[in-house]
């Protein structure tokens, strides 16, 4: 899930942050409201909680002070106390008054006592809803009497707190309750819960008052966030035009040094690559080379020989890629590739053979007028990738005596007249030899080297007929050629011979009954064992 996220940011910056924004905006206003609500509901809650004790606290004072010492002067609570002149009323009257005095119509905020034991003088003295009915059993019944019963609903329709707290009969108010000929109760104890007095607080003022201090606050949050977003966007813009900039200048340099290079250095980009970084590997070398370009590019404009060069390049660089390989320099008309399977290589070889007579048939305007035709040189051994040159001009090579060997191979070519040649140590990774169509060549000494180096021809893009021809007549062509190295030169000889009758024109074949007649004529050296010595690069 959270790699989907990335990807999608990654895809569409824009869309997403915006998505995202909206998405927290929402979140935010609506914890806003939360909060504001339960916020609202707190402070609502507190406001009534003090004004409610500081009612209980002029109740109290007026019955414990005010009457108990009137009582000493000879002056006493009565009902009607309007009606004589310096009467003062009962401590519930007085509560009654005060809470209808301290109603205010306008704001919402109403006051009231009831019971369900109401003096028989008191008119709507008992409950009038289903609220205070379910607020007077609760108070009444409940462990904690002194705890308030709260709600919040719709009273007289805005959105009101319902506040109830309990009315705790003292002794004052049990004499005076139980022995009051008006009292429809008298069997008061001390802690019974007589009555509720009610107090309802619209809370729809405060949260509109809130909401306001929200909104402004809100509005602000909301420009700033526009601002930081719309610099966001330039910023992610301006990095996606850095990132696409590093991304294609990383693409470019992928021309030029391989990624695979790369991979092998155990580098992630071209960046991290420095001067005589390198490392050893045992790898196949595959080189190649267009036979008699220079003759060919002579028929050609300085511009067709690059069109030509580049069009044939890129026909051969899939094949390379398509076989696990890739190709580590070009040089003129030539390349060489490498590959860690020697198996990968000889197919890679063949296939560029068969490219290549698909190229030759669709190659149009600019072309060579002859048919192009390639050598391919295949040896595997260790060598060294890395970088040479100096600081500030540096160049990814390979490095061995096997790139310089499997150079020589691909050059003989030429020598014998075919298109494909590898060593021995290719010939011995082959899976199934006797599957491919190969032949030995000869045991050659080439120039720089001591050691022989035996190789073998693959013959996979011959003609039909051609490869046919040395398929039925390998084994007897082997023979001839150890028959040679025995110094058996009569015998070989004779069977080079036969052999031209069934492949016409095979230069291997040729150029051994060349060396029998010489070496049958001139004799051999002392040390002759068999090997060619190749004086030329």
């Amino acid at each position: 899930m959270f790699t989907r996220l990335l990807n999608l940011l990654h895809r569409y910056p824009i869309a997403s942050t915006g998505t995202l924004f909206a998405l927290g905006m929402i979140l935010i206003f609506g914890n806003m409201l939360y909060l504001t609500d339960r916020v609202n509901r707190k402070l609502s809650l507190k406001y009534v909680e003090t004004y409610v004790s500081s009612l209980e606290r002029v109740h109290s004072m007026y019955s414990s002070e005010v009457v108990a010492r009137l009582k000493d002067v000879g002056i006493t609570p009565i009902d009607d106390y309007t009606k004589t002149e310096g009467a003062i009323p009962f401590p519930a009257t007085f509560s009654i008054e005060l809470a209808n005095a301290m109603t205010n119509p306008e704001l919402g905020i109403s006051n009231r006592l009831y019971s369900d034991f109401p003096f028989k003088t008191r008119k709507d003295g008992g409950p009038r809803d289903e609220y205070e009915s379910q607020a007077l059993a609760t108070l009444r019944f409940a462990e904690d009497p002194t705890k308030p019963f709260v709600r919040f609903e719709d009273y007289q329709g805005r959105p009101s707190m319902r506040y109830s707290k309990a009315l705790i009969m003292e002794q004052s108010c049990v004499d005076c309750h139980n022995s009051h000929p008006a009292s429809t109760k008298r069997d008061w104890k001390i802690g019974d819960v007589r009555g509720v007095r009610e107090v309802i607080f619209p809370v729809g003022a405060t949260k509109q008052a809130a909401f306001g201090e929200w909104g402004t606050s809100l509005g602000v949050m909301l420009g700033i966030t526009i601002i930081g977003l719309g610099i966001l966007f330039l910023v992610i813009n301006a990095l996606r035009a850095s990132i696409s900039m590093l991304s294609n200048t990383n693409a470019a340099y992928g021309r030029f040094v391989p990624h695979e290079f790369l991979g092998y250095l155990e580098k992630q980009t071209i960046v991290d690559v420095e001067l005589s970084d390198s490392v050893q590997k045992k790898m196949t070398v595959l080189f190649s080379d267009i036979r008699n370009f220079t003759q060919l590019s002579e028929e050609m404009s300085p511009e067709e020989n690059f069109m030509f060069i580049n069009s044939y390049f890129s026909a051969m660089g899939p094949v390379i890629r398509k076989n696990r390989g890739f190709i580590d320099k070009y040089y003129g008309d030539g390349m060489m590739a490498l590959f860690e399977d020697a198996n990968d290589a000889v197919q890679a070889a063949a296939d560029m053979q068969a490219t290549l007579a698909e190229f030759n048939q669709h190659s149009g305007k600019g072309s060579p007028s002859s048919p192009v035709r390639i050598g391919i040189g295949i040896h595997r051994g260790l060598l060294r990738l890395g970088t040479v040159g100096e600081r500030n001009r540096m160049d990814g090579t390979v490095i061995s005596d096997a790139v310089n060997l499997s150079a020589r191979i691909e050059s003989l070519t030429k020598y014998y007249g075919v298109d494909i040649l590898l060593t021995e140590n290719i010939h011995r990774k082959i899976e199934e030899p006797d599957l491919v169509p190969m032949r030995l060549i000869d045991r050659v000494k080439v120039k720089g080297r001591q050691e022989p180096t035996v190789i073998y021809e693959l013959f996979s893009g011959d003609p039909e007929p051609v490869r046919q021809s040395k398929l039925r007549s390998r084994q007897e062509f082997e023979q001839a050629i150890s028959l040679y190295q025995v110094q058996e030169f009569e015998k070989a000889a004779e069977m080079f011979q036969r052999f031209l009758v069934q492949v016409p024109g095979d230069q291997p074949a040729r150029l051994y009954l060349e060396r029998c007649e010489r070496f049958r004529a001139q004799g051999v050296p002392a040390d002759w064992d068999g090997t060619f010595v190749i004086d030329v690069k």
